[in-house]
């Protein structure tokens, strides 16, 4: 489902920005050390880490690649309603209409995301299985979507390029909570107001090959095969008065013009009456939508002879567009957040959640700083802005310096908490403080045929236990490599930086998102990586602070170093 063109464009972009602003060499992990006779591989998982979390409030969403769009009730965090607006664009500006343009069908349509399964030989129709679709039952071991209310409206709210308020100098960003904003100016006649429910008051996603028909000697034969993907029939009246209308004069002479006239459209999602309590959602990159509006005009001949012919008049769902999320969130999150989230203690429970949702934030060896070293390795009295236990890495003892092989941080899955609850497929360990990955996230080059899956060795892949059915399987645990980061923290003294922990739908994408206001409590942040936006899910995992009576105390957020030291 990725746009692999933008994120060779973020990876590379990402390679320059960390070598030009990072002053710390660094190097690869392991060298030449496991195997040599004079030294012993030693773990180390004694060291403190403290976990907790925050929640982000409003976040940008303006321009995304993917949106979300669907009605969901996760059986942890709650429900949440995401809408899309979206700016629309000729394909062919100045187009000539013709004569007497007579409307005779709209439709829209745009593409899932989805992968073939079987095609068959003898009939040629083809078989898909959906991606990125949370809210659904198993039947027959396949997926059955649940309903939600879809409503297609005109927006007359204009989506600007540019931020007036800075003197157009910055970009005009919007909001996920933002919503009030476009409902009060929407056109409120529904478009897609079809007789037939699945196109509206219980739409629902369809994974069946999508095929048009044409007549050849008196037999209805397939003409056209398209992958599955978002049908609606909207209104012809008006797409009558809006494209051939008296106002529509001069309206298609270029784009600028164009979005002006039609502002584009709103996509907004509810709760279906057909099932008020599940619904579901789903990714889209609404880029690659499309509205095709078949028309008739008259032609008269040379000969005076006066005829009708079909004509196409196609617009694209381009340019700006905000995804609006609106979100009822269950008491179990909400006061579970608000009691994980000591800077000081740490916390039982993390939870990253995308969307508008939360962030966990790490910071490795704690807060104790009473002492520090000289130059020489002498210990000196008094804090030194770096945590004790790094110091005593950095200067070992016996004078020996270490040589770390592997670092990684595991983070297992408060099943109990997810019973039910769609999981995310992979979350992302970054620089919080820098809001950048981490270098074992540059240095890691593996791809597989899943690019969702790229980046293996870094990690923060689910894993799921063994049952039977692929549907039934369920998470326990992710874990994520922080080798380099660790031999840059002992070896080559980089900054001891916050990290922050974030469920992540594209591994490729590195930018970020900025957030209305900034978080609250110690060290602020303002930017949030984009590829959690967009993702609906979250998960539950186990914090530091767990007593060790818990029965989940081996359960509990560990750094686990290994490595090794001269004899």
């Amino acid at each position: 489902m990725q746009n692999q063109s933008i994120y060779k464009l973020v990876f590379l972009v990402g390679i320059v920005a960390f070598f030009t602003g990072c002053d710390k060499d660094f190097n690869e992990i392991g060298t030449n050390v496991i195997g040599n006779d004079h030294f012993g591989l030693i773990k180390d998982d004694s060291k403190t880490i403290l976990a907790y979390n925050s929640a982000i409030g409003q976040v940008e969403t303006s321009n995304q690649p993917i949106n979300s769009l669907g009605y969901y009730n996760n059986p942890f965090f709650g429900k949440t309603k995401a809408s899309v607006v979206s700016q629309v664009l000729l394909d062919t500006v100045n187009q000539t209409i013709g004569a007497n343009p007579t409307v005779t069908k709209v439709e829209l349509s745009i593409p899932y995301f989805s992968r073939l399964i079987s095609k068959d030989a003898t009939t040629g129709d083809s078989s898909y299985e959906l991606d990125s679709i949370q809210g659904f039952s198993i039947a027959n071991d396949k997926k059955v979507f649940n309903k939600f209310k879809l409503s297609v409206y005109e927006n007359n709210y204009t989506l600007r390029d540019l931020d007036a308020s800075l003197n157009f100098l910055d970009v005009q960003r919007y909001y996920s909570g933002e919503t009030g904003i476009f409902d009060a100016y929407k056109n409120p006649v529904r478009l897609n107001d079809d007789n037939d429910s699945a196109q509206n008051d219980e739409f629902t996603f369809s994974s069946a090959e999508i095929k048009t028909y044409k007549t050849v000697d008196g037999a209805q034969v397939v003409d056209t095969r398209s992958v599955p993907g978002m049908r609606l029939k909207l209104r012809n009246n008006f797409f009558q008065d809006k494209l051939f209308g008296a106002g529509a004069a001069g309206k298609f002479f270029n784009n600028s013009v164009f979005k002006d006239y039609f502002r584009g459209l709103y996509f907004k999602a509810d709760a279906s009456s057909a099932s008020p309590n599940q619904g579901s959602m789903s990714l889209l990159n609404f880029k690659q939508g499309k509205i095709i509006v078949t028309y008739n005009i008259t032609v008269t001949s040379s000969a005076g002879v006066v005829s009708i012919k079909e004509r196409k008049f196609a617009i694209s769902l381009g340019g700006n567009s905000v995804n609006l999320l609106e979100n009822d969130y269950s008491s179990g999150y909400t006061s579970g957040l608000a009691s994980n989230s000591n800077a000081t203690t740490g916390a039982y429970n993390l939870f990253p959640k995308g969307g508008e949702g939360s962030i966990s934030i790490i910071k490795l060896f704690g807060d104790l700083d009473l002492r520090g070293y000289s130059s020489n390795g002498t210990p000196t009295v008094g804090p030194n802005g770096i945590p004790d236990e790094l110091d005593d890495l950095r200067n070992p003892s016996d004078g020996k310096k270490l040589l770390v092989n592997e670092a990684n941080l595991t983070f297992f899955i408060d099943k109990d908490k997810m019973t039910g609850a769609a999981e995310p497929n992979r979350i992302y360990l970054y620089d919080l403080n820098n809001h950048r990955p981490i270098i074992d996230y540059y240095m890691d080059y593996s791809v597989t045929s899943n690019s969702k899956n790229n980046k293996f060795v870094f990690g923060g892949i689910i894993e799921k236990d063994a049952a039977t059915s692929a549907y039934n399987k369920r998470g326990t645990k992710y874990k994520v490599r922080l080798t380099n980061h660790m031999i840059n923290l002992i070896s080559k003294d980089s900054t001891n930086v916050r990290l922050g922990l974030v469920v992540t739908e594209s591994i490729g994408l590195a930018s970020n998102a900025k957030l209305l206001n900034s978080t609250s409590g110690i060290n602020p942040f303002n930017k949030y990586p984009s590829a959690a936006v967009f993702n609906p899910l979250g998960t539950v995992l186990f914090g530091n602070n767990i007593p060790a009576t818990d029965p989940n105390y081996a359960k509990r957020l560990k750094l686990e170093i290994y490595y090794t030291k001269p004899n």
